[in-house]
């Protein structure tokens, strides 16, 4: 059971919030976890004080420095290992490293929290249960709220229709965010998990290949899912549980970037995915 799940927290040039999403995880309930910390190249001013936090509070820290394979015993939840990315490769690339680690590691699933996210302390657990009740769930989300606004709905699944050229964005909600209430429970189909709050079976990840690394920042999780699937019944959202995210933190407000990397990486994903008129159409 100690190697049942590896998180992987990919953080670059930010503590306050990668702390707080720490804070988050080592207090989930009822799991053993090991907690896979990839560096995106971050300024040295941010991982040291992560780093800080984290030895004030008992956790030990393996660096990983081209080591793959762990002893079993040290694959307990006060554990931490660290993986330091050459430079910034972004979303796609810089989340690769922790997978791998948990393929080579042999962990049964993994799971992606982003380090803008806070998690209830049995969301964890009950999103496994999920997949461990039903062996066709390849990947799974929860239901995402906004941390600033708490009873806002940001993300509640993903519809991939065949036009991807007329999508503005695949959430089956308001882009803005809706309410909460009770019509949005239970245990759906979904097109794509949030890659930002996700977990997979390692065994289908390891088969059909890591996050593309051509996407840097936006839409490798839609990529990734739609190689995930196996069968209509195998990409689910459970809405019962939820998990809390400070919306575009790691772009902040910096609109223009955020318009390039929206245009880039939809026109990427088309070429990836889309079918001929798609491409011709849009490109």
């Amino acid at each position: 059971m100690s190697k049942q799940i590896g998180i992987v927290v990919l953080f670059w040039n930010d503590n306050q919030k990668t702390i707080s999403c720490l804070q988050s995880i080592f207090k989930q309930k009822n799991i053993n976890f090991s907690l896979i910390l990839v560096d995106n190249n971050s300024n040295k001013i941010y991982s040291n004080k992560i780093f800080e936090w984290l030895k004030n509070n008992n956790k030990r820290i393996f660096t990983v420095n081209g080591k793959k394979k762990y002893n079993e015993e040290t694959f307990v939840s006060n554990n931490v290992f660290y993986i330091k990315n050459k430079e910034n490769y972004g979303c796609g690339l810089g989340h690769n490293p922790g997978y791998q680690f948990c393929i080579d590691n042999k962990f049964k699933y993994i799971a992606r929290i982003d380090n803008d996210m806070i998690v209830p302390p049995l969301t964890i657990s009950n999103l496994l249960n999920r997949m461990e009740k039903n062996t066709q769930i390849m990947a799974i989300s929860p239901k995402i709220m906004y941390a600033q606004r708490p009873n806002l709905i940001w993300w509640r699944g993903a519809k991939i229709g065949l036009n991807l050229k007329l999508q503005r964005n695949f959430g089956s909600h308001y882009a803005k965010g809706h309410p909460d209430s009770e019509k949005f429970k239970g245990l759906i189909n979904t097109d794509a998990v949030a890659g930002c709050a996700s977990i997979m079976q390692t065994d289908q990840l390891k088969k059909v290949g890591l996050s593309d690394p051509d996407f840097f920042y936006g839409e490798e999780d839609v990529e990734l899912s739609i190689r995930l699937k196996k069968g209509e019944d195998s990409l689910k959202v459970d809405l019962n549980e939820k998990i809390y995210h400070f919306v575009s933190h790691t772009v902040g407000k910096n609109w223009g970037k955020t318009i390039y990397y929206n245009y880039k990486y939809r026109l990427l994903l088309i070429n990836k995915i889309g079918n001929t008129f798609d491409k011709i159409f849009d490109y």
